[in-house]
């Protein structure tokens, strides 16, 4: 048998290096085009809030549209305990709605896992621009407000009133919770034990929760993950449960020469960016029902409300209705009364009585 060329092998080598790298390509143009759509169903739906809030403000007439201020941006409070990722989630929104490269700039101040002091910390919001389909910002209306808050206290120590508090101030119009995978064990259960009065507390200010969990790759197997999923779904009474690798300054690890260039990542773009198109989504629903509760309110008249009379007052008496006078017989009933006197007359006179 007569063995095969050497340049036969050579160009069935090269078509299939040539295959290899065009299904490459093409899967790489495809994660591309779908973090592309998603920034764009971002900016939709940005436009639509505008628009509907435009609306709102046009109903009372032409010098109320005039003197309306422009609508806040939507705002999405981002919270969680300390050393969970809080911070690093905003980063990572920032860095994907602006579809940016090379190294981590960040907006809201991170610490590495076990750092930061027990000081105060102030509630920072951080605008995030949404890229273009360009590349670049389309403007101020594309923007989402990011509310870095402080971290809450420790689970064990955390009460209603320290909950209440981190989730009214700022006014948000969405809650993010982060939680952290490979956080011991210890303090990993008694955080997920608190998701119920963190629930309760959001629900009962008109919010909706979002649950996202940080470090996915400490994940030992798909099935530790199921089961953290289903129990952090099952306390929380939500469906929203993200898996998420932030971006950090440790994720390359350290380079003596310049700042570390991180790596887009399809996952984590893909994953913050359907985060904040959920948070939108229920940021429209919530300005809706209040729009149609307001204009429910207008339309509604006013009901007199019947006056009651003081004590001291003497209730007004009521007047007698006036009794029906007796009606003069009519005349067939007198007739009919003398032909039966005279009768009576004749029966009495007659000769046979």
């Amino acid at each position: 048998m007569r063995m095969p060329r050497l340049p036969l092998l050579l160009k069935i080598a090269a078509a299939a290096a040539a295959g290899a790298l065009a299904l490459i390509v093409a899967a790489r143009l495809r994660r591309e085009d779908a973090v592309a759509s998603l920034r764009r169903e971002i900016r939709e739906a940005l436009a639509n809030l505008v628009a509907d809030d435009e609306d709102g403000d046009g109903d009372g007439g032409g010098s109320a549209k005039e003197d309306a201020s422009p609508p806040p941006p939507p705002s999405v409070l981002v919270t969680g305990f300390r050393a969970h990722g809080k911070s690093s989630l905003v980063n990572t929104a920032c860095r994907a709605l602006a579809a940016e490269d090379g190294p981590l700039l960040l907006r809201a101040e991170a610490s590495p896992p076990g750092g930061g002091t027990d000081g105060p910390r102030r509630r920072r919001r951080v605008k995030a621009v949404v890229s273009g389909a360009d590349g670049d910002g389309k403007g101020d209306g594309d923007v989402v407000e990011l509310l870095d808050a402080p971290p809450l206290p420790e689970a064990v120590r955390l009460t209603r009133d320290d909950i209440d508090a981190a989730i009214s101030g700022g006014n948000p119009e969405c809650v993010v919770l982060v939680l952290r995978c490979d956080a011991p064990a210890k303090e990993r259960n008694a955080a997920i034990k608190r998701l119920p009065e963190i629930s309760a507390a959001a629900r009962n200010k008109g919010l909706n929760l979002i649950i996202v969990l940080t470090f996915k790759k400490a994940m030992r197997s798909i099935r530790h993950a199921e089961e953290l999923l289903r129990e952090v779904s099952f306390r929380a009474r939500t469906d929203c449960v993200y898996f998420i690798e932030n971006y950090t300054w440790s994720n390359n690890g350290p380079n003596l020469c310049h700042p570390p260039v991180i790596k887009n990542n399809f996952e984590t773009h893909f994953t913050v960016l359907t985060i904040i198109r959920q948070c939108l989504e229920f940021i429209k629903l919530n300005r809706s029902q209040s729009k149609d509760s307001r204009n429910g309110n207008q339309a509604k008249p006013d009901e007199p409300k019947p006056k009651q009379a003081k004590p001291d007052e003497p209730k007004p008496k009521q007047a007698k209705p006036d009794e029906p006078k007796p009606k003069n017989p009519p005349a067939e009933a007198k007739q009919c009364r003398k032909f039966n006197d005279s009768s009576v007359r004749l029966f009495f006179n007659s000769p046979e009585t």
